[in-house]
């Protein structure tokens, strides 16, 4: 069977609320050749972060904002100081019960014990199926 790839890329700024989980990139057009067929994940954001900001946690959720969660999140301690840019992925495979067509999947960031907004400056999101 032969693996399908499609993927966006998020180039204008989105910003990220203090601490309120954010869609920073909308993946639509997934589809599988049948049911049971795994979907392989992969999200990439760059974020500069804001003020007291300690760990940005990344999700993939089926759907929107609103959807279930794939797999885990991912929560990530912050290195570097606020006003600094750091790179974050997340990867995760999801197994639809059924056949799915034109689905959407999207990434999100959450900030923790931010005091001021974090701006996401770039987003990728993948996914592949078999």
């Amino acid at each position: 069977m032969a693996q399908n790839t499609v993927s966006t890329e998020v180039t204008a700024n989105t910003t990220i609320t203090t601490t309120a989980e954010t869609v920073v990139a909308t993946l639509s057009g997934v589809s599988t050749s049948g049911p049971g067929r795994k979907i392989q994940l992969k999200g990439e954001a760059k974020i500069t972060t804001g003020a007291s900001t300690t760990a940005l946690n990344l999700r993939i959720r089926r759907d929107s904002l609103t959807g279930t969660v794939v797999d885990e999140s991912n929560i990530v301690q912050i290195e570097a100081a606020a006003g600094s840019t750091e790179d974050h992925d997340i990867s995760c495979e999801d197994i639809p019960a059924g056949e799915i067509f034109n689905a959407t999947y999207v990434l999100t960031v959450q900030g923790t014990a931010s005091s001021a907004d974090n701006t996401c400056v770039y987003a990728y999101l993948e996914a592949t199926t078999s």
